[in-house]
């Protein structure tokens, strides 16, 4: 029963994330137009990818995990 609920809860952080990485993507787009400077604006994607990276990563790893028995 425990990873049943944790492959759930793994699916459902996966589902968030990638939720959440497409409303970011979308606010930065609208933020980068004001922003003059170019490392800055490649700055904004860079650490936004490596932050749902490594969510990413984490919710696989523990779906991958629970699943092998």
């Amino acid at each position: 029963m425990i990873y049943v609920l944790l492959i759930l809860a793994s699916i459902a952080g996966i589902a968030l994330s990638v939720f959440y990485l497409r409303k970011n993507i979308i606010r930065i787009k609208e933020k980068n137009k004001n922003e003059p400077k170019a490392y800055k604006r490649v700055m904004n994607y860079a650490l936004t990818a490596l932050w749902y990276g490594y969510l990413l990563v984490f919710f696989v790893g523990l779906t991958v995990n629970n699943t092998i028995f």
